[in-house]
């Protein structure tokens, strides 16, 4: 009894969890964006400015996360027959041209300094730079290990795939705080030199981003296997003589289902809607992300 009602309360902590993660992400990274800015700005550090486009680019995506939750979840309406789960992607192909634009400016910046450095012609970044990396790292491990643990317990992808973002944060802080106490050393170039790989890597990122927006914006198809996956489950539905044809596309994160099936023509309609009602419930239920299902029913005639 006594492990029974631990088992709940630990369920009911990952459930509360889970709704309090989205918050914590977004308010974190969006402090740590603007406190590497900030140090950036004052320490005369290109690789803590680059650093904080990273944190900013989480505290972009974990904000369209939580606010695209709620929006794409809301039904379809008069105005929007396959739902609203578009705003997403929509939203995300639009902080990828602005995190490429802005990277791309710091990264001209910052393969100037390199130059400049390596003729002994800047000056090194002040140590609080240091002090600001070492920050960053503790805060990305410590936020990225929430996450990851949130997301393990409730199964969420979404929550999991910002961990992993959180942790990769933490991994490029640790390269600014090498590289400012090389600087240390007389090895100016150090600074910007992280600070142009940061930026090409947040270039190569940004761009991954607005490719996946873009095919979600342009309604992609389901891989084939997929395909192959909801056509075996619908024809193993009693009273499914053959599935006809099945047609399937990406509707913001769900997927939207057009499907026909031959049922035998001695059938009664009644017979027959309530083949089609089955099909429907197993492929919501075998398949992840179905959002809404059109069938068809023919008769099926030897």
């Amino acid at each position: 009894m006594h492990k029974l009602s631990q088992d709940n309360l630990t369920y009911a902590q990952c459930v509360s969890c889970e709704r309090k993660s989205g918050g914590i992400a977004v308010a974190s990274n969006l402090l740590l964006a603007l406190f590497k800015l900030v140090i950036g700005i004052i320490s005369g550090s290109k690789a803590v400015i680059a650093d904080s486009l990273y944190s900013f680019k989480d505290f972009m995506t974990s904000l369209v996360m939580v606010i695209g939750v709620k929006i794409s979840s809301k039904p379809a309406d008069d105005d929007h027959h396959y739902g609203h789960g578009k705003i997403e992607f929509v939203a995300i192909f639009l902080i990828s041209l602005l995190i490429i634009v802005g990277t791309l400016f710091l990264f001209i910046h910052s393969v100037k300094d390199v130059w400049l450095a390596y003729h002994g012609q800047v000056n090194p970044p002040k140590f609080i730079a240091f002090w600001a990396a070492v920050v960053s790292i503790i805060a990305n491990f410590k936020l990225s290990s929430y996450l990851h643990c949130v997301g393990q317990r409730r199964g969420s992808p979404a929550i999991l795939a910002n961990a992993k973002h959180n942790h990769s944060d933490a991994i490029s802080s640790a390269m600014v705080a090498g590289a400012i106490l090389l600087t240390r050393f007389g090895f100016y170039f150090a600074d910007p030199l992280v600070a142009v790989i940061e930026t090409l890597d947040l270039i190569r990122l940004s761009f991954t981003m607005l490719n996946d927006s873009l095919k979600g914006i342009m309604d992609s198809s389901i891989s084939p296997s997929i395909m192959r996956q909801m056509t075996h489950f619908a024809g193993l539905v009693p009273g499914v003589k053959r599935v006809a044809s099945l047609n399937a596309r990406k509707v913001g994160q769900g997927i939207w289902v057009e499907i026909v099936i031959k049922v035998d023509h001695k059938q009664s309609l009644d017979n027959g809607y309530l083949i089609g009602r089955h099909v429907e419930e197993t492929l919501m239920k075998r398949v992840d992300n179905i959002v809404g299902i059109n069938l068809a029913i023919e008769p099926y005639i030897p």
